[in-house]
């Protein structure tokens, strides 16, 4: 589940992004980009520039974020993998500039690309315009969609992209980025080149791995897993408790041949280590069994989805996601052991 999150986020989100460590916008630097490119685990670099903006279309209205790239933005962030209609472009239609738009906020405003008739109305509101000017200084920039993505709930009804250069002008930044967005060979190499760019571009920058920009879907995973963990050996506990009563109902009705035993000179200690390598090989085995059982049930759901979500034709994919890592099989194995 994790990595099937982590493909879904990645489609809109770097491996690490730079952004100021004051204000939204700061200005795109040649030198800064060089440093960023010059990183041996920095595949590719990209300038982006975003804020929120208010957009209409005939009687509907909606907030969204209005986000600039570059054509190497796809290089970061496959965003063309999810554009189910249409295309990303930077040209006009009809004298409107085309936009790719998120599938709910074209559905809330039923915007249709077909309709060249009709442009969408955005309006963005200047962060040095005083609350008196608002009415006049406000003037409506028409857009048309030629193209809608589809990614995650999150992001479909937030973004709207468009080309940088357009995307500054409706900003007033001209020459200005909101961030720096970075792709990596290895994402598990993020902290690294986080503490390295730190020490390269001082405190004038913030370095944001993948993980800090979802700080609090990241930790509901991993809290959703300790817990997951936890009720398991909670339930292991139990078991173990079951075969300590098997065990010792096992000594009673053997208490004849341990009195054999003993007068044959078997000792206290090797009688008791006799019981305890049978409750060892109850728990090996049945732990064994387990494990290659969930292996096997783990592939199945993986490759033929035999547990479907529900209403799983309105989602990416049809059945519950799996993934498999032998990290998580070696620590439950070694837990049924310990117990």
């Amino acid at each position: 589940m994790t990595g099937f999150i982590e493909d879904l986020f990645a489609a809109i989100d770097p491996d690490v992004k730079v952004v100021a460590a004051e204000g939204k916008f700061f200005d795109a630097s040649d030198q800064l980009y060089g440093d960023l490119m010059s990183d041996p685990d920095v595949i590719s670099v990209t300038p982006t520039l975003e804020d929120r903006f208010w957009i209409e279309y005939v009687d509907k209205q909606s907030m969204a974020v209005l986000k600039g790239i570059e054509p190497s933005f796809n290089e970061v962030n496959p965003l063309d993998t999810f554009i189910y209609r249409g295309r990303f472009t930077d040209l006009y239609r009809q004298g409107y500039k085309q936009v790719v738009m998120g599938s709910i906020i074209a559905s809330r405003l039923n915007a249709d690309i077909e309709n060249e008739r009709q442009g969408i109305n955005m309006y963005y509101i200047p962060k040095d315009v005083k609350a008196f000017e608002i009415a006049s200084s406000i003037q409506p920039t028409p857009i048309l969609p030629s193209g809608y993505f589809d990614v995650q709930k999150e992001y479909n009804e937030k973004f709207v992209f468009a080309d940088l250069e357009f995307v500054r002008r409706v900003f007033a930044a001209e020459g200005q980025v909101s961030a720096y967005e970075i792709k990596l060979n290895d994402l598990k190499k993020a902290e690294q080149v986080k503490k390295r760019l730190e020490e390269q571009l001082g405190d004038k920058y913030e370095v944001l791995t993948w993980y800090e920009q979802h700080k609090t879907l990241y930790r509901v995973m991993k809290n959703e897993k300790y817990i997951s963990y936890l009720i398991l050996v909670l339930m292991n506990a139990l078991t173990a408790i079951n075969i300590v009563g098997s065990l010792s109902m096992i000594v009673l009705e053997k208490s004849r041949d341990i009195s054999i035993l003993k007068s044959l000179g078997a000792t206290s200690n090797f009688i008791q280590k006799t019981f305890f390598r049978t409750g060892l090989w109850v728990g090996a085995i049945g732990g064994s069994i387990g494990i290659i059982v969930a292996f096997l049930l783990g592939l199945g759901q993986k490759y033929l989805g035999f547990v479907q979500l529900q209403g799983g034709e309105s989602f990416r994919v049809k059945a519950f996601p799996v993934e498999l890592q032998w990290d998580d099989f070696l620590l439950v194995g070694l837990s049924v052991l310990v117990l």
